[in-house]
């Protein structure tokens, strides 16, 4: 028996890894070989015409630079950048001179610029002819500090948290990071050390320019030259006696990146544009003086000059481009093929807006979707993801049975009116709502508040109201159990923190103490958003070891740098006005839950779609920002507007996911789709939850576990916090529940699982079990196909296959005995628990 069922798991070890990758017996990708793309090679495609922008050029003042845009538009209807390919003759090189597109000033006066391109394989060329201005030339223009020289030292990374913006400096010598306070940098600059980092006297000996051209010793060695522009503008500056600049003086409030799309292809090159926009309205070119980060360096690359470059592979990319602590991205798209033949999607059958808006994506960047699953798959994907419970064998055999067109729709009413979807939901909120307790004197508070969460899934309260009662809560925890969620969240910094992460998908700790680096949010916006709790108290509660928590008449909220009192503020929303004796939270939930506030809805539609589709449309689900753009910007939106318009109906939303086509899809993969991970063109197989998991080896077992202080029967996903000790559940990376973020579950593999389902006595005991189920089929006297296509149906929601059947029955053949024969279906269980298959939702 022994070598038998070693034989056995390598046979069933290896069918489980196939049908949880590939759903398929012989575990190959889906071929396509008839699928080819049908577009030219690029370098055969001739350019229309060359479109130049900006176009007419404004210069102002000496050596100013404007990045010229050429684009070629091509026969086919594409766009490529041709601006370092081009050539460039100037009219009048007294007035400009230009290379690479950068015309930088050299005089008053006007002239043009004829651009000219080389058509491919050597078909001539395309020319267009670009006016260009210079006045001013010999103004030496006044220099503002902020909004000048603190953009060079962010440029050549003086004030990163690698030199001197990190918090203690570096060699004495320190500025704020990433230039978020101005006024300090100046002081430190201009006054500290008696003031010799500068001497206007003699500009080009002030340390300041010596060290950052190398021409001292300079820990952070040589930033730029000394004929650079950047030294330049700062010799202008010491020159010019060290201005700080007017109050009065503009700054910038927004900044924009052109092309802020584009389609290419690998290997090529987009030169990017940054414009800054002033309060005065005026606009600049700041392409030179900003900073560029590709977000995917496997796919994309940038020179500090911006111009990004594809790579040897495919998907789309972003660059970060950052100025004066505004941020924006660029999106380079390079297609996984050229165009697909339209009978490539003929098989997907678009349903809705959602499956409209993906397949709108998959026709850009060339891919093919996989085929639809199969009805065994739907209900056990479907099953786990709704209500986290495995389907019984009847159900199974139910939903396959059913020829029903609408069968899929009825199944997902069910699960959704199910007990175990409250159960489930209020789980996973648990873990982002931190619902667990220090000690046995908070038991009943945590149970109330798990309590409370299960009805509120139970009665499908709405989203909005469900925030706000939590955001609101005050009074003690036998009135109203949400004050809870003020036991881990005690100050103003986590507070803010939770809120924001949890009902806003963003994180904003950075900017407690400084310029949020990867977005737009200052120190004062991130205190602004503290005014919503600065009337918040707490005292001892009816409850032991519980506090109570109740709203002051009066409080503010006071920049922690400046002092300065501030009004309650929403991210990028509007400023109140403190009134004695309200509650500001109140506010705050009712700006959440505006129709258009640009966080509340499209953080929970992410956090949704994440769960059902395996990876958010924005991913992180809590990491949503600017910098990190959804994959498809145009469904996130539509999902939200869709779950406002519905009054933040969850069931709702989940629905319009689960009855999509997209979620229906295969995880087999497709030639076209096997490398994607973010248009969803497949079904991504996802690790069970530790809680899920060990529901489902109960289920499949027949033998419940007893969770320490809870009755017989409670399920792992019905337990209120981590209290309920399960070395299983640890294991296999239960949420500990001290932070608000989803990152807390883990699903990452280690060898203490694979051990623990192999050799553990907790799963031995499971399932030799004398009420068990492999007991119970042991002694039912049933055929081995019918024992075996049960254990399958239960284990992975489908029937085995013939080879799965053949290598089974052979095994359960070799039992002499009925003792043998429990034995052997024990054996049989433990191989399908040890598979892939089981261990994932495919």
């Amino acid at each position: 028996m022994r070598a038998a069922l070693l034989q056995l798991a390598a046979a069933m070890a290896v069918v489980g890894l196939t049908a949880t990758i590939a759903h398929a017996a012989d575990g190959a990708v889906v071929k396509a070989d008839a699928i080819k793309a049908d577009a030219a090679k690029p370098d055969a495609i001739k350019i229309e015409r060359l479109v130049l922008e900006p176009s007419p050029v404004v210069l102002r003042g000496a050596d100013d630079l404007v990045q010229v845009l050429v684009t070629a538009q091509m026969a086919d209807g594409s766009e490529r950048d041709v601006t370092h390919a081009a050539q460039y003759n100037v009219a009048n090189p007294a007035v400009v001179a230009v290379a690479l597109g950068q015309v930088r000033s050299t005089g008053d006066g006007g002239t043009k610029i004829r651009v000219a391109v080389k058509q491919p394989q050597g078909g001539g060329e395309v020319a267009a002819d670009l006016e260009v201005k210079v006045e001013g030339f010999g103004v030496d223009r006044p220099i503002n500090f902020a909004n000048d020289v603190i953009p060079v030292l962010s440029k050549y990374g003086c004030n990163s948290g690698g030199c001197h913006g990190k918090a203690t400096g570096q060699n004495g010598f320190k500025l704020s990071l990433l230039g978020f306070d101005a006024a300090g940098d100046y002081e430190s600059i201009v006054k500290q050390a008696h003031g010799r980092r500068v001497f206007p006297a003699a500009p080009e000996r002030s340390l300041l320019l010596a060290k950052g051209t190398g021409t001292t010793v300079h820990g952070g060695g040589r930033r730029f030259e000394m004929d650079s522009a950047a030294a330049k503008l700062l010799r202008r500056w010491i020159e010019q006696g060290l201005p700080v600049g007017k109050a009065s003086d503009p700054s910038v409030v927004r900044i924009e990146v052109l092309p802020r799309e584009r389609l290419l292809t690998r290997g090529s090159q987009q030169q990017l544009r940054v414009v800054a926009t002033y309060s005065n309205d005026a606009t600049e070119d700041v392409t030179a003086e900003a900073q560029y980060q590709a977000q995917q360096p496997d796919l994309v690359a940038v020179t500090t000059g911006g111009l990004a470059s594809t790579l040897d592979a495919t998907g789309e990319g972003t660059i970060m481009v950052r100025y004066m602590g505004l941020v924006d991205v660029a999106r380079l798209t390079v297609p996984y093929g050229g165009q697909l033949p339209e009978q490539t999607y003929a098989q997907f059958q678009a349903r809705g807006p959602i499956d409209q808006l993906a397949l709108k994506k998959w026709r850009k960047l060339g891919i093919a979707p996989s085929p639809p699953c199969s009805d065994a798959e739907f209900i056990r994907r479907a099953s786990l993801d709704a209500i986290g419970t495995l389907p019984t064998a009847e159900e199974v055999r139910a939903y396959t049975a059913d020829a029903s067109p609408d069968k899929r729709a009825q199944l997902i009413d069910k699960l959704l009116d199910r007990n175990e979807y409250a159960s489930y939901w209020a789980n996973q909120w648990g873990d982002l709502l931190r619902n667990q307790r220090k000690g046995d004197t908070q038991k009943r508070g945590t149970f109330a508040f798990a309590s409370w969460i299960h009805e509120a899934f139970a009665a499908n309260m709405p989203y909005d109201k469900f925030a706000a009662e939590i955001l609101t809560a005050q009074g003690n925890v036998t009135d109203n159990p949400p004050v809870v969620w003020y036991r881990h969240v005690r100050n103003t910094v986590h507070q803010v923190n939770d809120t924001a992460q949890v009902f806003m998908g963003t994180r904003i700790n950075c900017a407690n103490c400084h310029h949020h680096p990867y977005e737009r949010w200052s120190q004062e916006d991130y205190w602004g958003m503290a005014g919503f709790f600065a009337r918040l108290g707490s005292k001892a509660g009816e409850v032991s070891d519980e506090n109570a928590i109740f709203v002051r008449k009066d409080g503010q909220a006071n920049h922690p740098r400046t002092g300065k009192s501030l009004k309650p503020k929403a991210l990028g929303g509007p400023e109140y006005e403190y009134v004695r004796g309200e509650d500001p939270r109140q506010l705050l939930a009712t700006w959440l839950a505006e129709p258009d506030n640009a966080y509340f809805g499209p953080a929970i539609a992410n956090r949704m779609w994440a769960h059902f589709m395996g990876v958010g449309l924005v991913d992180a689900v809590d990491d949503m920002r600017l910098t990190n753009p959804a994959s498809n910007p145009e469904l996130l939106e539509t999902l939200s507007r869709d779950f406002v318009a519905y009054k933040f109906d969850l069931k709702h939303l989940i629905r319009q996911i689960m009855t999509s086509e997209v979620y229906a899809l295969s995880s087999v993969p497709t030639e076209q789709n096997a490398k994607d991970r973010r248009n969803y063109a497949r079904f991504f197989p996802k690790r069970l939850s530790a809680e899920v998991l060990a529901d489902a080896v109960d289920n499949v077992t027949g033998s419940p576990e007893k969770y320490p202080g809870l009755p017989l029967g409670t399920r792992a996903i019905e337990t209120p916090d981590q209290a309920a000790s399960s070395y299983f559940m640890e294991v296999f990376g239960r949420s500990q529940r001290e932070t608000a973020c989803e990152c807390e579950k883990s699903y990452a593999p280690n060898l203490a699982q694979t051990l623990h389902l192999m050799n553990s006595s907790e799963i031995q005991n499971k399932l030799m079990n004398a009420n068990g189920r492999v007991a119970q089929l042991a002694s039912s006297g049933k055929p081995a196909p019918q024992m075996i296509e049960e254990l399958y149906l239960a284990t992975y929601g489908r029937m085995p296959n013939e080879a799965e059947m053949t290598e089974a029955t052979s095994y359960l053949a070799l039992a002499k005995n009925p003792k043998d024969l429990k034995s052997a279906l024990g054996d049989l269980t433990w191989v399908l628990l040890n598979t892939k298959e089981f261990l994932f939702n495919h």
